[in-house]
């Protein structure tokens, strides 16, 4: 869902908006419609909030901050390593674990 917000494309989660909804028939069917549709119809005004917020708040700056922080891809790198490493470990000993 977020990745489609981020790239300005009309999307659902599978709340009450759908799971209240009949899915099964007819009447699901165009009752589903209904909804998709009207997020499709929302296209423009995710261009004009995409436009708006455009740079504001991506990738390793995400969120609110009152100082936007510093990208420090070698920290990422290292704490990448460490849970590789983990995972490693983990798995080779759930291997040697008896049955």
């Amino acid at each position: 869902m977020q990745a489609a917000k981020e790239r300005a494309i009309p999307a659902l989660y599978f709340t009450n908006l759908i799971s209240a909804r009949p899915l099964m028939g007819p009447a699901g069917a165009g009752s589903l419609a209904q909804v998709v549709n009207a997020a499709l119809g929302n296209k423009a005004r995710f261009d004009s909030m995409r436009e708006f917020f455009e740079g504001v708040g991506t990738g390793h700056a995400a969120g609110v901050w009152e100082k936007v922080p510093r990208d420090r891809p070698e920290f990422r790198k290292k704490n990448a390593a460490l849970a590789a490493k983990a995972a490693k470990e983990k798995t080779s000993v759930a291997e040697d674990a008896p049955c």
